[in-house]
């Protein structure tokens, strides 16, 4: 892996998911850098967008039940 990514600090997510994506995919991660991770935070938003539109997941979100610790009460860790 190359030494020093991510020096404009705002690529955090795109790395982290590029990071998984090549780590699941067998890819080596030394074809990661700051020169593509642009293009990387563009096809990232147009997957995104192109499944909160497809039909079979936005039928599948209707079918949604959220787990049990997902509908616990929150609390204020200060109190």
């Amino acid at each position: 892996m190359k030494m020093r990514l991510n020096k404009s600090c705002c690529d955090c997510g795109a790395y982290a998911l590029k990071h998984l994506e090549c780590h699941l995919l067998g890819i080596d991660l030394s074809l990661l850098d700051d020169e593509i991770i642009m293009g990387c935070r563009q096809k990232i938003s147009v997957d995104l967008w192109q499944a909160a539109h497809d039909p079979i997941y936005a039928e599948a979100m209707t079918r949604y039940v959220p787990s049990p610790w997902e509908r616990e009460e929150v609390f204020d860790l200060e109190d």
